[in-house]
């Protein structure tokens, strides 16, 4: 089975099947005031030779996903014949979401993704987690680090200890004592390091026990999304 990684972000979408390189892509739609309010979706903005006279309309709002109109025209064209031909039938995903994100959206994000679009698997996990994964699959004698995760509305600073994430860790003073040493990693791409965490997931032997089937999904319903999943 194929998987497709997407980290869903409020400004952009890097996106790719596991197997493949990363392409990095508005997550939005643009709208023309001069060309009849004509809308443009996503990449369609290469298109435009002027685009002094578009306007945005974004998905997110403060951080969370609540345009869900604008996110499925956005989404279609990722998945569709101009982009990436998503197999439905023979493909699972890997997406992002924000910490501490509402239950009425991860609920929304499940229908969607299982219901409308058919995935044969998916996870939903934090894009600091996939980034914190990368690094330890980069540097395995370190048993704990923090991920400041700079977003187009936030700024998270999540520490991750023996792989796992310490949600009761919120400030770094309280985790890194001034007689401590710190290292600071600051990746060469770090717009995409999040995906690449994605990627390597996707490569894990244990992938199949993270993520919930479509089967499940069906069987269980929201529940098991609930407990797979530790976002």
């Amino acid at each position: 089975m194929t998987t497709l990684v997407l980290d869903n972000g409020a400004y952009t979408a890097k996106i790719g099947y596991s197997h493949e390189k990363v392409s990095v892509i508005p997550n939005c739609q643009f709208r023309s005031k001069t060309l009849r309010l004509k809308t443009f979706t996503a990449n369609q903005l290469d298109e435009i030779k002027d685009p002094s006279g578009l306007f945005y309309i974004l998905p997110f709002q403060k951080g969370y996903l609540v345009n869900w109109d604008v996110q499925r025209k956005v989404w279609d064209h990722l998945f569709g014949k101009e982009m990436f031909k998503v197999d439905f039938a023979d493909t699972s995903i890997v997406i992002t979401e924000p910490y501490f994100n509402f239950t009425s959206i991860q609920e929304s994000m499940n229908e969607i993704l299982f219901e409308e679009y058919q995935f044969q698997a998916a996870l939903r996990i934090n894009g600091g987690s996939l980034s914190a994964h990368r690094y330890f699959q980069e540097n395995n004698s370190e048993l704990c680090c923090i991920v400041v995760d700079s977003g187009f509305s936030f700024t998270h600073i999540v520490p991750y200890c023996r792989g796992r994430k310490m949600k009761d860790g919120i400030y770094v003073r309280a985790l890194a004592p001034t007689e401590f040493q710190v290292s600071v990693l600051q990746p060469q791409n770090p717009i995409c390091y999040a995906w690449e965490g994605g990627k390597l997931l996707a490569e894990n032997p244990d992938f199949e026990e993270m993520v919930v089937t479509r089967e499940d999904y069906e069987e269980n319903g929201h529940i098991i999304c609930e407990e797979k999943f530790d976002v």
